[in-house]
């Protein structure tokens, strides 16, 4: 995980040694339902969280990559599902033995609380960043989303840097539009507009380049997501070491 562990994750000491377990694309990690009895740290690949709807509609609610920590809740089983939306690889340890472990280390549980501040923050961010929106602006935040989040999971540290530009898309149109509360028919179409608008162009089946990122920032009314997160640039070794 990103950052300095001694000031930001501590918690994630309780990790070290943990077990990993190897995902397959659409591979379900957590199910609604299900005992909420393993918490779990992502090493690598991009996973899905959704919930599901009595009526059978679903509801993306977060693309999850890699340094995000999940499957902590308030209750006993999990409320939401996660699945690999690529290949992708977990530690994971008992609830009970990372409860302990917070319980035991009081710098260890601030740290883990500022995570979760983290995390609410960047659930804030995405709310008022896709609402209120057309379309075609939904798509842009979502572009730049994924934009974020790789500068955040896998640098360069330099948000100039044109390599942060290649914009993988390893989920499905139908992924997206649930993400976003919209038709597939219609991000088929955003996607198209932004073309044609000359703000991206399609470099692969699952992939796009931003070629202007000051005019997809300006359709989407905002420059990226604001919460801070944890710069690549900072990532000890101890991170890649559970790798």
């Amino acid at each position: 995980m990103p950052g300095n562990r001694a000031t930001q994750d501590l918690f994630l000491e309780a990790f070290d040694h943990a077990p990993s377990r190897e995902l397959a694309p659409g591979e379900v990690l957590i199910a609604a339902g299900a005992p909420a009895d393993q918490v779990f740290n992502i090493l690598g690949g991009m996973l899905m969280m959704s919930r599901t709807g009595r009526d059978g509609r679903r509801q993306v609610l977060s693309f999850l990559f890699r340094d995000n920590f999940v499957g902590l809740t308030a209750t006993d089983h999990y409320h939401f599902t996660d699945e690999a939306v690529t290949p992708a690889r977990v530690a994971w340890i008992p609830r009970e033995a990372f409860d302990a472990r917070l319980a035991s280390d009081p710098a260890a549980e601030r740290t883990f609380l500022n995570m979760v501040f983290r995390v609410l923050e960047d659930m804030l961010d995405e709310v008022y960043s896709l609402g209120q929106r057309t379309a075609l602006e939904r798509l842009a935040v979502f572009l730049l989303y994924l934009r974020h989040w790789r500068r955040q999971t896998e640098g360069p540290a330099d948000d100039a840097d044109p390599a942060l530009n290649d914009v993988a898309l390893p989920m499905t149109r139908e992924d997206i539009a649930d993400f976003l509360g919209l038709q597939k028919e219609t991000v088929s179409r955003s996607f198209r507009q932004l073309e044609e608008r000359g703000l991206i162009s399609r470099t692969g089946p699952s992939a796009v380049r931003v070629l202007d990122l000051a005019g997809l920032r300006d359709v989407a009314g905002t420059l990226d997501f604001t919460s801070p997160g944890r710069p690549a640039a900072a990532r000890t070794a101890s991170a890649a070491g559970r790798a």
